[in-house]
């Protein structure tokens, strides 16, 4: 005899069995105490106390119980499995989500960066723009003056042809 194996004296449907299993005391209990449900269940509903056929019967029921319970198993793993599957998808969308956020992330930096080299070469300009500015007022008035000059003289050289001449 095996050292984990279990022996445990149940009573099922008025007979009493001992069940050897590798399960614990109480487990096995519970299943025949489950068993021998079944078989007063269906003793209820039918004629016949033929034991063998309350056995035949339980055991149809327990094993309809048994394929549900496998289908709703294989249903459920097979749920898990596309969960995980749209998990990893939504990870991978969450990753590649972070990734865009970090590349617009770098390019705001870059184009903030850019912005400012941008409004400081604009600021410099203006500076450029308004010496120009200067210099061409400064110009002006020089222009001015010389013109100024220019027309004395002429008038004053017009004033000595006008006396050499004795008119």
């Amino acid at each position: 005899m095996d050292e984990a194996e279990t022996r445990v004296k149940v009573r099922i449907y008025g007979q009493d069995y001992t069940i050897a299993g590798d399960r614990d005391e109480e487990t096995i209990r519970r299943i025949a105490g489950y068993v021998d449900e079944k078989m007063r269940e269906v003793g209820r509903n039918f004629a016949t106390n033929a034991q063998g056929s309350l056995a035949v019967l339980a055991s149809v029921n327990i094993a309809d119980e048994y394929f549900r319970a496998k289908e709703e198993i294989e249903e459920l793993t097979a749920a898990k499995e596309q969960l995980e599957k749209d998990a990893q998808h939504y990870l991978k969308m969450w990753d590649e989500a972070k990734k865009s956020f970090l590349q617009y992330k770098e390019s705001a930096a870059r184009t903030s960066e850019e912005k400012k080299e941008t409004e400081e070469r604009y600021r410099q300009l203006q500076e450029k723009c308004s010496e120009f500015e200067n210099s061409f007022f400064d110009l002006q008035m020089e222009n001015i003056r010389l013109k100024s000059e220019l027309d004395k003289y002429r008038r004053s050289n017009e004033q000595e042809d006008t006396k050499g001449t004795g008119v």
